[in-house]
């Protein structure tokens, strides 16, 4: 299990630079946990004490606000981290990461996460590039909310879930990662009515067909036009 997950921690952003031997040790430090379907890894404001590794299944990183609103930012998958940020500042948790489906994570405790970023320095690097990209990402989103319509930060995200998870069949994508469409309008900053209405309305102009809540693009160019 150890050289399985070694092997695993080599394709990671963070760890893929490090000998073999000390990716080892490093899953020797962790624990596991698995997690079924829609359940909490940790809620925005708790207290960190752990980092998290993907080992399979995809979660979502999301904040609410104060009336409730939920807006997601990332979806995280195989050999993703999350959970650091709290870690490095001593601050409590900045967003709430729940899982989508089932999935299983390694975790690194405090202690072993400090004391493996002073034994590593090129590990604290990485994990500056890890976070800045993340800062990206949500200044992007926050830009789109703000200059971009519904309709054009709806294609732009069915677009890139269809880059990362999409399967070809019969002349269509199958968006593969399923979510439903409270989850869709979490990832673009839109209620669930208004995700419906332009996607009922893109599947009456061909552009897209539902099934059994899964979407699959028949048009690519249509949405492409749009974003």
């Amino acid at each position: 299990m150890i050289d399985h997950d070694a092997a695993l921690l080599s394709e990671s952003q963070l760890f893929g630079d490090l000998p073999a031997v000390d990716r080892q040790r490093i899953v020797a430090l962790c624990t596991r946990k698995r997690l079924p379907a829609r359940q909490v890894v940790f809620y925005q404001g708790e207290p960190g004490r752990e980092m998290y590794i993907v080992v399979s299944g995809k979660l979502k990183v999301s904040v609410t606000s104060e009336d409730g609103k939920e807006l997601s930012f990332f979806i995280l998958h195989k050999n993703d981290i999350f959970g650091e940020l709290a870690l490095l500042d001593g601050e409590r948790r900045s967003a709430t990461v729940t899982a989508i489906g089932p999935c299983e994570l390694m975790v690194l405790h405090h202690a072993d996460f400090r004391r493996l970023l002073k034994d590593n320095p090129a590990i604290g690097l990485k994990l500056l590039s890890v976070l800045s990209g993340r800062v990206r990402a949500t200044t992007a989103l926050y830009e789109s909310s703000v200059f971009i319509e519904i309709p054009g930060r709806l294609a732009a995200r069915l677009l890139e879930l269809a880059d990362e998870y999409g399967v070809l069949t019969d002349e269509c994508i199958l968006i593969y990662l399923k979510l439903s469409q409270y989850e869709l309008g979490t990832l673009i900053n839109a209620t669930r009515e208004s995700v419906n209405k332009q996607l009922k309305s893109w599947e009456s102009q061909g552009v897209i067909e539902l099934r059994k809540g899964r979407i699959f693009i028949t048009d690519p160019m249509v949405l492409e036009a749009l974003v």
